[in-house]
């Protein structure tokens, strides 16, 4: 095959025809058969560019096309398309991801758009290349040749030696010089800890927290939580846990999962700490309460709140306890503002890193192990502070809008380093 062949051969794009059969083959696919949003926004693209409208392909369109939303709506305040596409692009790394799928035909969204791309695996295509066969030297040349090669083999093992040794320095000096992710400088004292991590899950919620009867100085007073006996865990307390399972054992470290009513004071003094939930869980309730901000109760307004201790009175970041324990959900529901907070401390009495994460409500939760997920959030908050610092306090406040009951992509509020 001329080189020519083997480039027009690699350029090869895939027809209408394959996409779609790869199309059904996918959204029949348990990934998927389980979001019939997701599925609807897939089939929406796709079906667009193969029209040739993919210039139609927008946030606003989506919105009205897929999901009925009105022409004229707000796209700043209604995130559905975004949350949409995020939770698209989830479904086809887990659908690719699996082994069984490596060689299928790659249908995907481009980076920043909402355009899909399509594509046939690389390693496929290689193997469909045949290689040249060349034809053997001629015998009165065959001496000559055996010679030359031998002459190559000897000198081979010094070539790979000398190259090696290149790649290793260039590897080793690309490290030293490139500084750290900001994800890794905020695990690093949690990671650096000898042992495993202990992550402790909070209690299910049996309504909204209630404030201590003992109350020496009620406007500091920390909320008491209201825990339920069943064993079983809130989805949202669950998806953040595994977030975060998923980060600390990519940096290779063993985590143990407990319930915050099983852990007591010297389990932190033995080894860094993770804390998921925030009025369900005493221990996030009890760290965080002296700190810039920390998790409040004001039953005169029936919410709880991110208190700010540099500005007490407000209630921007605040969720009412007297609405429904299950807000209404669908096209025409109310949108709604969760938040969250995620603090990394280490505190004096315990020696060691603790990380709580939690949401005022479930939405918020959601979105802080999202956010934890993310190393592009965590560097957009490093580029706001200056520079991500390994050890010392920081705090971030994060908010979330809430649409269909969905979170959606948590945005960063407030951040401290105090």
């Amino acid at each position: 095959m001329r080189a020519a062949d083997i480039q027009d051969h690699l350029l090869e794009e895939p027809s209408s025809e394959d996409i779609l059969a790869q199309l059904e083959r996918m959204t029949q696919d348990e990934v998927f058969r389980s979001s019939k949003r997701s599925v609807a926004f897939l089939k929406y693209v796709v079906g667009e560019a193969l029209k040739g409208s993919g210039d139609q392909i927008k946030e606003r369109t989506i919105g009205v096309e897929v999901f009925g939303r009105s022409a004229s709506y707000d796209t700043n305040v209604d995130h559905i398309v975004r949350t949409a596409a995020s939770e698209l692009r989830k479904r086809l790394a887990i659908y690719y991801g699996d082994e069984k799928h490596r060689g299928e035909l790659r249908i995907g969204l481009l980076p920043g758009s909402y355009l899909p791309k399509f594509g046939i695996p690389h390693e496929v295509t290689e193997r469909s290349i045949a290689l040249p066969i060349h034809p053997s030297p001629p015998d009165e040349e065959h001496s000559r040749t055996t010679t030359i090669s031998q002459q190559k083999k000897r000198r081979l093992p010094l070539s790979v030696l000398a190259l090696t040794m290149v790649v290793l320095t260039a590897a080793a000096g690309y490290r030293w010089l490139r500084p750290p992710s900001a994800d890794s400088l905020f695990w690093q004292q949690v990671v650096n800890t000898p042992g495993p991590v202990l992550l402790a899950v909070g209690d299910v919620p049996n309504g909204p927290p209630r404030l201590p009867d003992d109350q020496t100085n009620p406007s500091l007073s920390t909320p008491v939580p209201s825990a339920g006996p069943a064993q079983t865990l809130p989805l949202a307390d669950a998806m953040t846990a595994a977030r975060v399972v998923a980060v600390l054992e990519g940096r290779h470290k063993q985590v143990l999962i407990r319930r915050d009513s099983a852990i007591s004071f010297s389990d932190l003094r033995e080894r860094a700490v993770v804390l998921v939930g925030a009025f369900n869980n005493e221990w996030s309730l009890r760290l965080t309460h002296s700190l810039r901000y920390s998790l409040a109760l004001d039953p005169a307004q029936h919410v709880v709140y991110i208190r700010d201790a540099k500005n007490p009175s407000s209630r921007s970041w605040s969720w009412s306890t007297n609405q429904p324990r299950d807000p209404a959900s669908g096209i025409n529901s109310p949108r709604l503002q969760d938040y969250a907070l995620i603090s990394r401390i280490q505190p004096s009495e315990t020696g060691h890193a603790v990380v709580v994460v939690g949401g005022l409500y479930t939405y918020g939760t959601e979105a802080a192990g999202e956010f934890l997920a993310d190393p592009d959030l965590m560097e957009a908050v490093a580029h706001q502070i200056g520079r991500m610092n390994a050890r010392g306090t920081l705090q971030i406040v994060l908010a979330t809008t809430v649409t269909d009951g969905t979170p959606g992509p948590p945005r960063v509020v407030a951040v401290s380093t105090e």
